[in-house]
């Protein structure tokens, strides 16, 4: 198997074990929207290497550095993905919850933040009056996961701290989703770690020469 092939599967398999092994924890984890597109970034940074960052490899920069030039294009690659996480707006984001049970638990730690929080289970909303703040939960369709959002675009740092810390224990309480999804990812990141595995004890050499020859242009 090609080097570049192995260089894809690595991150991208150790991504897929983590959000299967999240499902497959039986609770469900809340996390930041920035944490949450940063691990994408770093599971697909393998993709990135052998497609934009091959098309677009500065051949001059490499013939003159050598593989000194990795690291650079690694934290180019990353001061992208900074640059995308700060120019998102705020979110939260849940893994492992049934699409109708986000609204109670939500409702709740709002409450913790501001007594007078009230929900609007039609539109999947909760109003925050005395901070003028209006949450809104979008599930991602045919997935066991939700975003939290706010309509409002000068919501605090402090806000989303806050609510991240009161809703972690409310959503440990709620039941989590069917694991067959989480099974589903386990299996193929561990199918992909396999195969990358497998040429490293079948045909180390090949591999450690793919290597060198992926770092030297």
């Amino acid at each position: 198997m090609a080097f570049p092939i192995l260089l894809a599967l690595l991150p991208l398999g150790a991504y897929l074990v983590l959000m299967g092994s999240i499902r497959l924890f039986g609770r469900p984890l809340v996390t930041t929207g920035g944490r949450d597109t940063f691990a994408l970034a770093v599971g697909i940074s393998g993709l990135a290497a052998v497609g934009p960052g091959e098309l677009f490899f500065p051949s001059a920069a490499g013939a003159s550095f050598g593989p000194a030039v990795w690291p650079l294009l690694a934290m180019l690659y990353f001061l992208l993905v900074s640059l995308v996480i700060l120019n998102n707006r705020p979110r939260l984001v849940i893994y492992g919850i049934r699409e109708n049970a986000v609204l109670s638990p939500l409702l709740a730690a709002c409450q913790q933040i501001d007594a007078t929080a009230r929900m609007d289970e039609a539109s999947g909303t909760v109003s925050l009056p005395e901070l003028g703040i209006h949450l809104r939960v979008v599930p991602h369709r045919g997935s066991d996961s939700a975003d939290i959002e706010a309509f409002e675009s000068n919501v605090s740092p402090q806000f989303w701290r806050a609510l991240l810390t009161q809703l972690r224990p409310q959503i440990a309480g709620v039941p989590a989703a069917p694991p067959a999804p989480g099974v589903v990812l386990t299996l193929a990141g561990l199918v992909m770690l396999g195969l990358v595995g497998l040429q490293l004890v079948q045909q180390p050499s090949q591999v450690v020469q793919g290597l060198r020859d992926w770092l030297w242009r």
